[in-house]
């Protein structure tokens, strides 16, 4: 059935995003972890079957990152891979504020896997606050200098394209911040792999940037206009982590409902115990409102009504919910679901990461208040 505020366009989209996941996620999953992450050939497969640069192909239509994050989230291998095609979101940074010519440099490459995108913006000491960020971009000639540390960037090892936050005027604050464009191989950029409780293959990085020099022609809009440009990505992002929690949370209900209603207690199946029903409802009433939550935020996007409070809202909510979810499967699955090879136990570790990631629940309840002030 389709839900509400999509087209059958988008649940074509949906088929077509399950269909990759299936045979090119969810099979190679040892190799992933292997390695320690999705790989190059993953992305070009990902390209050719249309899942990349959606913010151009999809006419700018966040729907459809939404249901590549929620179909994502429901897959077993979302908790090892972490995030891993939704930093293709970054993509609206470009098409919404890049210069024709690095769009024209760029975007082709984003379609076909070869550009793979990432936005350094946190550091060791500059999480919640970007405006507290040390990272500089100094103007020498035709030239920017870039100097810092960045710290728990999603997709931060892998990605050959990063849009760097750093200020060119650091006296200015938040009005001093702009973003520009470092590629792969600049010499002065190095880089390494943090390894998380939850994640195991998630690409989580640190980057350190000793003097790197870029073409002042890689500047990302205009000059101290990073706030604005983050601002604008922070709503779209709130959405597909949301998007990305509502399916973990459902593909871990639908794993719990197949395990209750096998295992055996006492001489009667788990499910049939009231208190297992009543944590079966409570899961299923969390999974319903998120799911009208999620999808109410796209038609609000769609009228650019959908406020920074909105997008607040709507991460706390939905990252607690899964928390929620997963720890009452969690117990319901009783010892089995502890072991490690259990995809339970990795969904349940994994979701915890989503109160953190992107904006602790602290900083959403700040937002909302400041909404309400």
């Amino acid at each position: 059935m389709t839900r509400m505020g999509y087209s059958t366009e988008h649940e074509a989209f949906r088929h077509t995003v399950r269909t990759f996941l299936d045979k090119e996620h969810e099979p190679n999953l040892s190799r992933f972890e292997a390695q320690g992450g999705t790989d190059r050939a993953f992305w070009r497969k990902a390209g050719e079957a249309g899942l990349l640069g959606l913010a151009v192909t999809g006419e700018g239509d966040f729907a459809f990152y939404a249901i590549a994050a929620e179909e994502l989230g429901r897959t077993v291998g979302s908790a090892t891979t972490g995030s891993s095609l939704m930093a293709d979101v970054a993509t609206f940074i470009l098409d919404g504020h890049g210069t024709d010519a690095q769009k024209e440099k760029y975007l082709p490459g984003i379609f076909t896997g070869e550009w793979t995108q990432a936005m350094p913006l946190t550091e060791p000491n500059a999480g919640s606050d970007p405006t507290a960020i040390t990272t500089t971009a100094i103007r020498d000639g035709d030239e920017y200098v870039i100097k810092g540390e960045k710290y728990f960037i999603s997709n931060g090892t892998g990605a050959n394209l990063l849009y760097v936050v750093a200020k060119t005027d650091p006296s200015a604050r938040g009005r001093g911040m702009s973003v520009i464009i470092v590629e792969d191989g600049t010499p002065g950029l190095t880089r390494h792999k943090i390894n998380t409780v939850g994640w195991k293959c998630g690409d989580t990085g640190a980057l350190s940037f000793d003097n790197v020099r870029v073409p002042v022609t890689n500047l990302v809009g205009k000059e101290g206009g990073a706030m604005k440009i983050m601002m604008d990505t922070f709503l779209e992002d709130r959405i597909q982590i949301a998007a990305r929690c509502l399916g973990a949370a459902s593909k871990a209900l639908e794993l719990t409902l197949e395990y209750v209603k096998e295992r055996m207690v006492s001489g009667q199946r788990v499910i049939d115990f009231q208190n297992t029903q009543f944590m079966l409802a409570e899961c299923k009433m969390d999974i319903a409102i998120t799911e009208t939550m999620v999808d109410t935020a796209l038609m609000k996007i769609r009228d650019k009504s959908f406020t920074f409070q909105d997008g607040a809202i709507l991460k706390l909510f939905a990252t607690q919910m899964e928390g929620r979810v997963l720890d009452k499967c969690v117990q319901l699955f009783g010892g089995a679901g502890l072991m490690d090879e259990n995809p339970i136990s990795r969904m349940w570790t994994a979701a915890r990461i989503q109160r953190v990631y992107a904006g602790t629940d602290e900083l959403q309840k700040v937002a909302i208040a400041k909404g309400m002030l």
